[in-house]
């Protein structure tokens, strides 16, 4: 449920790459601050994870799935909507000036801030549920994009109306 390795347990594998695979929850306060995401579901990580001796650098390889809860644009309702990430990350603890790299200030490597945020830059800006019944009001209603292009190609333009009334000789 946490992906979470010390500096100890990374030098003691120092040379060898090691694979790692697991099932992350995430809690609901997490989700507090953004509003468009209400929920993460089944989120399965799976990763390698390698040491540089040259460069002294955690290069983690991360496939990411899931589903993400998000709220309906148009009627707030929750959208489920799975997700398949693959990222590679960095990892130092020495610091470095290379803003790709993530540096590590305490004597661990931490995934799952990572993780969220790989996950939350892959969230639709916008979301509309597919068997949506729009609502409506007295004297309003919501319509889809292709009901009010419709609409607009059978109104006549009030300038050229007159002219339906114009008899044209057949001669």
């Amino acid at each position: 449920m946490y992906v979470k390795w010390t500096k100890v347990e990374l030098y003691q594998t120092s040379g060898n790459d090691f694979e790692f695979e697991e099932d992350l929850k995430f809690n609901s306060h997490d989700f507090d601050s953004i509003n468009r995401l209400t929920n993460l579901l089944d989120v399965h990580v799976f990763g390698n994870c390698c040491y540089d001796n040259h460069t002294k650098r955690f290069e983690i390889q991360l496939e990411i799935t899931g589903d993400m809860v998000i709220p309906c644009a148009i009627t707030l309702e929750d959208v489920t909507i799975p997700f398949d990430i693959e990222s590679i990350e960095v990892f130092s603890f020495d610091q470095s000036d290379d803003e790709n790299i993530h540096f590590c200030k305490k004597d661990w490597i931490d995934l799952n801030p990572v993780v969220f945020q790989l996950i939350l830059s892959e969230v639709p800006v916008k979301v509309v549920k597919n068997d949506i019944s729009y609502p409506k009001g007295d004297g309003w209603e919501i319509i889809t994009e292709k009901d009010y292009l419709k609409s607009k190609s059978d109104d006549i333009d009030p300038r050229l109306a007159k002219l339906k009334d114009f008899k044209f000789d057949k001669n």
